[in-house]
């Protein structure tokens, strides 16, 4: 129930809508004095919780006896406010292009930080179909943070033909990411807390602690630099 709750956050319900939602759906049509019992809710807080996600258009509700009836709709309808802010986003993209265009970039470095960072950098990866992307200490982390999305995004990767050379620990022989199609593995005996991407004139580095964080780097003579020393690695890795 704590990972649909989770899960629920992410679409953009508050705790409390999740957990209103996923006892709605429970229990059925159920009166929101009643639900709030169930819960050991506040009454008049469950009940602005229930209007919110009226609001929302996941839950409705019907007059029995002239009382008022709680129920969830299609639970499909959590698909609506993630399709209408697409829509919205897809719409302003141009304009946000053209304003990056004419902007001065005073800096090619930029940190990206969460989970959001991270799917930041996956997405230029794939964006970038690069065809030797270099890895240097790959810990396999991504996999943790993002369990859910990792394997979507492998294939994708597959997909769109990306290939490259990951160096790891041998303590991580076996991982999902040394089985990634179109690439090639080599291992030494460290096991780093970071790792360091690098693919076209970008050099990601990730590092992964309770909150993780990448520090990107759009260089081609930083790129150039770590291509260098990770060719000089490879050649002493083992297969």
């Amino acid at each position: 129930m704590e990972e649909l709750i989770r899960k629920l956050e992410e679409t953009g319900l508050s705790e409390k809508e999740s957990i209103v939602y996923l006892a709605l759906l429970k229990n059925g049509s159920v009166f929101g004095s009643e639900l709030a019992k169930i819960l050991g809710m506040d009454r008049s807080h469950t009940y602005n919780i229930l209007q919110n996600l009226i609001n929302k258009g996941l839950a409705s509700h019907i007059v029995k006896n002239k009382k008022i009836l709680f129920q969830i709709t299609s639970p499909k309808n959590l698909l609506n406010s993630i399709q209408q802010k697409e829509k919205i986003i897809q719409s302003i993209i141009p304009e946000l292009e053209a304003l990056e265009k004419i902007k001065y970039k005073s800096s090619a470095i930029n940190i990206h930080e969460g989970k959001t960072g991270l799917r930041t950098v996956i997405r230029l990866i794939l964006e970038s179909r690069a065809k030797d992307m270099l890895v240097i200490g790959a810990t396999g982390k991504s996999y943790e943070f993002l369990k859910y999305e990792m394997p979507h995004i492998s294939k994708k990767t597959a997909l769109l033909k990306i290939k490259g050379r990951l160096i790891t620990s041998e303590k991580l022989r076996g991982h999902a990411f040394t089985k990634l199609p179109n690439f090639t593995i080599r291992y030494i005996e460290e096991l780093t807390p970071s790792s360091i991407l690098i693919f076209n004139n970008n050099v990601a580095i990730n590092v992964f602690e309770e909150k993780p964080f990448v520090i990107l780097i759009e260089n081609k003579s930083i790129a150039d630099s770590n291509k260098k020393y990770f060719e000089y690695l490879w050649k002493i890795a083992k297969k």
